[in-house]
């Protein structure tokens, strides 16, 4: 599935437990879309409103699978529920002066993606989900992210609640696209002091959702995360003149599911 940007992009939103799946009769379809708050850019103290579609499938004979808002966009092509892997797909944060004017001498960065792997395992069945998500951004200097997520989830009556902590690691591309000040900026703007980001650890956080199953077709889903920015994340001028290590996101979602018939 996936779901929204915040501390690192989480991401956004569709998930294909199966692709075969869509060549079976009576595929059920989940569509909706989820939207909410969080930060503007990479370690913005300000927030901004985001939204995105969701969209799911599986076979007619198979439960719901959980999954969790920040899950990037997957397409499982191997694996059974206990353990899956396959292709991911995630959306990056972007960042320019109307997001804050006191970041005049930055560079752009536009809002991109990146395409990976991902591959989960639930050691206690559908109770404690691992998930591992390693993406490149489509441009060579986008950099590597790698994203690192334990779920405990527990059920009770039409109530769905998750909570875990969450770990993003990038290279040092993906660092100093986020967090440099190159020379030139800080001739541009005084507030900034040259800065040069290195790889490693770039957040430590935590997300949870809690969602309710009206009926079959209906469900509704509040979700939080809380990043942490650590480490040559935290210590980037960006972070420390004009924003904040915080880093959280709010989001509400609908999803209505139905079956149809196989292509």
């Amino acid at each position: 599935m996936l779901i929204v940007c915040g501390a690192d992009c989480e991401t956004a939103l569709a998930q294909s437990d199966d692709v075969a799946a869509l060549f079976e009769p009576s595929t059920v379809v989940s569509v909706g879309a989820l939207g909410g708050v969080g930060p503007r850019f990479q370690g913005a103290r300000r927030a901004g409103l985001w939204g995105l579609p969701y969209l799911s499938f599986r076979r007619a004979d198979e439960a719901p699978e959980w999954w969790s808002p920040d899950d990037g966009l997957d397409a499982t092509l191997i694996g059974e529920a206990g353990a899956q892997a396959g292709a991911v797909l995630d959306f990056r944060d972007g960042r320019s002066t109307r997001d804050a004017h006191r970041l005049v001498g930055l560079p752009g960065l536009p809002l991109t993606v990146g395409v990976g792997v991902f591959g989960e395992v639930w050691p206690v069945a559908n109770t404690v989900r691992l998930r591992a998500e390693v993406t490149q951004g489509l441009r060579a200097h986008d950099g590597l992210l790698a994203k690192i997520a334990v779920d405990l989830v527990a059920r009770t009556g039409r109530f769905t609640l998750s909570v875990g902590p969450r770990l993003v690691l990038g290279d040092a591309a993906s660092m100093r696209l986020d967090f440099d000040v190159p020379f030139a900026a800080s001739v541009a703007n005084p507030m900034l002091t040259p800065y040069r980001a290195t790889p490693g650890l770039r957040s430590v956080g935590a997300s949870g959702s809690l969602a309710y199953d009206w009926s079959e077709a209906w469900q509704t889903i509040a979700y939080a995360r809380y990043d942490r920015l650590v480490a040559a994340a935290a210590a980037s001028p960006i972070v420390r003149r004009f924003g904040t290590e915080n880093q959280v996101s709010f989001g509400l979602g609908a999803i209505y599911a139905f079956r149809t018939a196989g292509i």
